[in-house]
């Protein structure tokens, strides 16, 4: 049930952004031009060759080049013309990604601890498979908040409330607002809820969870330390429709970091219950 359940969810999120796939483009400007066009102002017609063919006798390391700045060229009309999805597939596999890595350094460690125990056996035990679901909820909140969400917000009504400019003022009022209102209240808690749907507990525990993580582990502090800096140049210094992209990058290794925060909650929440009823209550990854 827990497999179909997922499965249907992913398929509405699929058909939900392929509905704002077609409202974003609908605002888009349409970089396309009829043969007419150019005949009409007396301008030579692009030519229709390929960048990847090379003219008879031509420079291969030009075409090479000419290669290069026209993938590039692509990948800024992406990022132009196609906002949310652009957002919604870079962040949600830059996060799914992130998370792989935080299973594989947990592993590795738990490993480790294993090797100095001089057990064997325990070895065995403590090999676990993928947690797939723990991944697909970082996959989720990756495309839906770190990226839809985030273009929005970041680009769309941050400017109609702040303004446009790069000023100090302007770039000073957008970080704190992010960092003080933002963050704390809508950004983390939404990865917290997006895993309770995905692991099927309750929205109290879900908020219990994150409060946890932040008075005990220091969630909110580490937080902040990475993304005050990174926010001023994101709203300071990087162009609006490559934000979301550079915010990718960086938030590939913040989310390293919180997914060891959060799986060092579960881990605490365990003990708690073992030592209360000496049974487990693992419920996620």
């Amino acid at each position: 049930n827990n497999k179909y359940a997922t499965n249907r969810l992913l398929v509405s999120i699929l058909l939900a952004l392929a509905a704002c796939n077609g409202g974003a483009t609908a605002f888009s400007t349409p970089l396309r031009h009829k043969r007419s066009d150019y005949t009409s102002r007396g301008q030579t017609q692009p030519s229709s060759a390929t960048p990847w063919q090379v003219p008879r006798g031509g420079d291969l390391a030009t075409s090479s080049t000419s290669l290069k700045s026209s993938l590039i060229g692509a990948i800024d009309v992406f990022y132009k013309t196609m906002p949310l999805t652009s957002a919604f597939v870079t962040c949600g596999i830059k996060a799914s990604a992130a998370d792989l890595v935080a299973q594989k350094r947990a592993l590795m460690k738990d490993t480790a601890e294993a090797v100095t125990a001089t057990d064997e056996e325990i070895l065995g035990e403590i090999t676990t498979p993928l947690e797939k679901r723990r991944n697909f909820a970082f996959f989720l909140y990756g495309g839906l908040y770190q990226g839809m969400a985030q273009e929005i917000i970041f680009n769309e009504v941050f400017p109609k409330i702040f303004g446009q400019g790069t000023d100090l003022v302007t770039v000073f009022s957008k970080v704190s607002f992010d960092m003080l209102v933002v963050s704390p209240f809508v950004c983390l808690p939404v990865a917290y809820l997006v895993k309770s749907v995905i692991f099927q507990y309750t929205v109290s525990e879900a908020l219990t969870r994150y409060k946890d993580d932040v008075m005990k582990n220091g969630l909110l502090l580490k937080y902040w330390s990475l993304w005050g800096p990174v926010q001023c140049m994101t709203f300071g210094v990087v162009p609006v429709h490559l934000r979301i992209a550079f915010i990718a990058v960086i938030s590939f290794f913040w989310l390293i970091i919180f997914s060891s925060v959060t799986a060092k909650g579960q881990k605490e929440r365990e003990l708690e219950c073992s030592l209360e009823d000496g049974v487990s209550c693992r419920i996620d990854g």
